[in-house]
């Protein structure tokens, strides 16, 4: 009896209990969308992941060497024309440098000049004294030659006499020509030879100056074209990257944009000339704009960028579809920013127009 008296409290509670949670039992609200999802406006389409980019692309300034940031001229948002100076670093080093090259031109000039001088006034009279000296001086042994011979003659003298005396001739006349060359030697100025080598060693001395000028110059970073500062990644007192890892400033075109899409390798074919396409922005307000096809770059590639859909493949290679961007799309853009690109399939006469004609059998 109280086993069947249990039984009956058990499924009494166990209905009393689905009564009560039936009873309470609230429907959650419909939350609504944050957005309305991207759904392609096409019926036979192409959906790719696209990227803002100016019609030039950006421009990454590195530094041409890591060296200590003196001054950045330019800041996000600033119009740069060809050849502004956008950042200097430090060139202390080299202008230490530059200085010594300078002075060391100075003395390479002084040798040049120097040789251009000779001969120098003062250097002439001693040689031509010694000119004079050594003619006085033969004439005075060719008189005591010549006496040494008529004694030998007269028997009042001997051969010995005779052979010094002809020595002592010799060797003043061998005097008088060293004095006599040396004499022409000063007055013929420089040697050629010598100019040449002092003007070579002048020139190396200038292409030095030079060089470091330019290097000097290649620390002035200046702008290559005509662009707007995108991002800034620099500051005064920090030594800058001169790898392209990390671009001290990036400069773009923001006058046109462009959109570049990632579409699939097995989409491609789909994809003609003529094929009309739109671009959806993303975000908490996104609106669709027009884009116009510009040109298919014939180069596939590793996919870059994900969209983080769970259906992407990742393994899949892609080709670059670049689209004009209305001058007014209606949306702010900016460049690197990520939008949904559809594209309508061409049709089949349009898909003729771009794809490579077959192969003949046996070409």
């Amino acid at each position: 009896m109280v086993r069947w008296i249990t039984i009956i409290l058990a499924v009494a509670g166990t209905l009393v209990g689905v009564w009560a949670v039936a009873a309470t039992r609230e429907n959650p609200p419909q939350l609504p969308l944050a957005r309305s999802p991207s759904i392609n406006p096409f019926d036979h389409g192409v959906a790719a992941l696209g990227v803002i980019e100016p019609a030039r692309k950006e421009a990454a300034i590195v530094a041409p060497e890591p060296l200590l940031v003196t001054s950045v001229m330019v800041d996000v948002g600033d119009r740069v024309t060809p050849g502004q100076e956008l950042f200097t670093l430090d060139g202390r080093k080299l202008k230490a440098d530059l200085v010594r090259a300078k002075s060391a031109v100075a003395s390479g000039q002084s040798e040049v000049d120097r040789w251009h001088a000779l001969p120098r006034k003062e250097d002439l009279p001693p040689l031509q004294a010694a000119v004079e000296r050594s003619k006085a001086v033969l004439a005075d042994r060719r008189e005591q030659l010549s006496l040494s011979i008529e004694a030998n003659q007269r028997g009042a003298g001997n051969a010995r006499e005779v052979s010094l005396g002809q020595y002592g001739v010799d060797a003043v006349k061998a005097d008088l020509d060293r004095a006599v060359a040396d004499l022409d030697k000063a007055k013929a100025g420089g040697w050629q030879p010598d100019l040449a080598i002092a003007q070579a060693n002048l020139g190396r001395l200038k292409a030095e100056v030079e060089a470091l000028e330019l290097l000097l110059e290649r620390l002035t970073v200046r702008a290559p074209r005509d662009a707007t500062v995108l991002r800034r990644d620099i500051e005064v007192g920090e030594i800058a990257a001169a790898d392209g890892n990390r671009p001290s400033l990036i400069l773009g075109d923001l006058s046109t944009l462009r959109v570049r899409a990632q579409v699939d390798e097995e989409d491609i074919a789909l994809v003609g000339l003529q094929s009309k396409a739109v671009a959806r922005s993303r975000g908490s307000v996104s609106k669709e704009f027009l884009v116009k096809l510009v040109r298919i770059e014939p180069y596939g590639r590793p996919k870059p960028a994900l969209s983080g859909a769970t259906t992407e493949r990742v393994d899949t290679r892609v080709i670059d579809v670049i689209f004009e961007v209305p001058h007014d799309p209606g949306v702010a853009l900016y460049p690197g920013q990520a939008v949904d690109v559809f594209i309508e399939a061409a049709k089949t006469d349009s898909l003729a127009s771009v794809q490579p004609p077959p192969s003949k059998p046996g070409s």
